[in-house]
Order: structure tokens, then sequence, then C-alpha cells
């Protein structure tokens, strides 16, 4: 059986985690997929290309200078074969988040 001591000191530890997550998420969350800039680093979570590996980390090299206003915009980034590849702002296919 425990203390009350151990217990109250294990929910200091859970509350303590809760708050860095909390701190995590928002500090995520202020930028949007519209603010994608040279140097971001994005991830896939879907890929149709063997030279995109799901869940690794890609450099943007490259974004479409009408980025913000147009839905057809590129981006760049090099892929797995050294190549530098580029999608639309909403690739069909390929699921991407910022990082």
């Amino acid at each position: 059986m425990i203390t009350r001591e151990q217990y109250l000191e294990a929910l200091d530890i859970v509350e303590t985690y809760h708050q860095q997550l909390r701190q995590f998420s928002v500090v995520r969350s202020l930028k949007g997929w519209n603010d994608l800039q040279l140097g971001d680093r994005i991830v896939f979570d879907k890929s149709m290309s063997k030279d995109v590996l799901v869940g690794k980390e890609y450099e943007i090299t490259n974004v479409g200078h009408d980025w913000k206003e147009q839905h057809y915009s590129n981006f760049g980034f090099v892929c797995e074969n050294g190549r530098e590849k580029y999608l639309r702002k909403h690739p069909s296919g390929y699921r991407v988040r910022l990082v």
C-alpha cells in the first residue's frame, strides 16, 4: 500500500506532465499550414511515393510565392532519392503536417 505522501508526489508528477503537454500543444498550434516557409519541417502521415517515407521529417526547400493565396501553390523538399520533389499545397494521396 502506498502512503498519502507518495500518492501526492505522484499526482504532482502527473500534473507537471500535463502542463508540459498543454504548453507543447499551444506552441504547435500557433503556426498553420498556410504559414509554411523555407526551412520548416514537415512529416508525412500518408504517402503514395516510395521516395517519401511516412513518419520521417523533411525540410522545406521551396515554397510558391503565392502560397497563402492559392489553393494549387507548390512546395518542395528533398526526398529519399536525393532529388527535389514538388507537391501541391493540398496534395491528393498524401497527408502532411508541420512539426
